[in-house]
């Protein structure tokens, strides 16, 4: 009996053995198939980065061009309004030791006095109001993804800084009409701080026509630009506020608009040749814009 269960074992291991061998055997990746699905990988996370970084740059554009706020409190940690105070009181800090002690800067209008601090704030929020008139009509044309950091190139009109120039000189006289003799003492001074005073005054006075006054002023055609953001830990592409400085720079540019160029109010830009020469000494110095 014992060597019956013996034999009747034998056989059903022998079976099992063979069914064991005869189970297909597991296949190796060729190396290239390997390749191609990291390279696969690799081309469909660039592109969805690249993807990330168009939609922060549209969002920061948008805020920049336009004043349109939507998704760039969740992306820049700040409200735009927050963002540009933060800016504008950096630009303050950063310049007005120039003008110390401030009695001795003051512009005293008939009905105001504005002290430089006064003076610096209000500049560079009409350059954010300015800035603001561009509008939504531009194109991100390149992502270049640099790692830690993302350069892109967009195409967008421009503010035509000698236009702004010519009617900057254009307030002056209005301004000469209604009784800011300082003004007119301070061109005719021999005073050594004479160019801080009168660099103090362009900055008011463009204050005053495009913010106050309101005044008219043409575009620059549409060319590329360049900016560079800053990847965060989150993965998303913030502005910095050096680089946004940069992007302000290049976006004023030292040029009158071209004769029939769209104007802030919609109006059609007159020839730049009959635009007056005197107001390249306002806009030779572009780091006043």
């Amino acid at each position: 009996m014992k060597k019956l269960m013996k034999f009747g074992v034998l056989p059903a291991c022998i079976l099992l053995l063979g069914a064991c061998s005869a189970l297909p055997k597991p296949q190796k990746k060729n190396a290239e198939n390997v390749k191609t699905e990291q390279s696969s990988s690799s081309t469909s996370e660039k592109e969805t980065n690249e993807k990330r970084i168009e939609k922060d740059a549209d969002i920061i554009l948008r805020a920049v061009f336009t004043d349109h706020s939507s998704g760039f409190t969740t992306l820049m940690g700040t409200s735009v309004d927050k963002w540009k105070k933060g800016i504008t009181q950096s630009y303050v800090d950063e310049n007005l030791s120039k003008y110390t002690p401030e009695e001795n800067y003051t512009l005293d209008l008939k009905t105001e006095k504005f002290p430089p601090s006064k003076i610096l704030e209000l500049f560079d929020q009409a350059r954010f109001k300015v800035l603001a008139t561009i509008g939504d009509d531009f194109e991100i044309t390149k992502v270049e993804d640099d790692g830690e950091t993302a350069t892109v190139t967009f195409k967008s009109r421009a503010i035509a800084t000698r236009d702004l120039a010519n009617l900057i000189n254009m307030t002056k006289a209005s301004l000469f009409e209604n009784g800011i003799e300082d003004v007119k003492a301070l061109e005719d001074s021999t005073d050594p701080d004479l160019e801080k005073r009168l660099a103090l005054v362009n900055n008011f006075l463009f204050y005053y026509a495009f913010d106050r006054m309101n005044e008219d002023f043409g575009y620059i055609a549409p060319r590329e630009f360049t900016m560079e953001l800053t990847k965060t830990k989150e993965g998303r592409y913030i502005l910095n506020d050096e680089n946004f400085i940069e992007l302000r720079k290049s976006i004023f540019v030292n040029e009158y608009s071209a004769n029939g160029a769209e104007t802030r109010k919609g109006n059609k830009s007159t020839d730049s040749g009959s635009k007056s020469d005197s107001s390249s000494s306002s806009s030779s110095d572009k780091s006043k814009i």
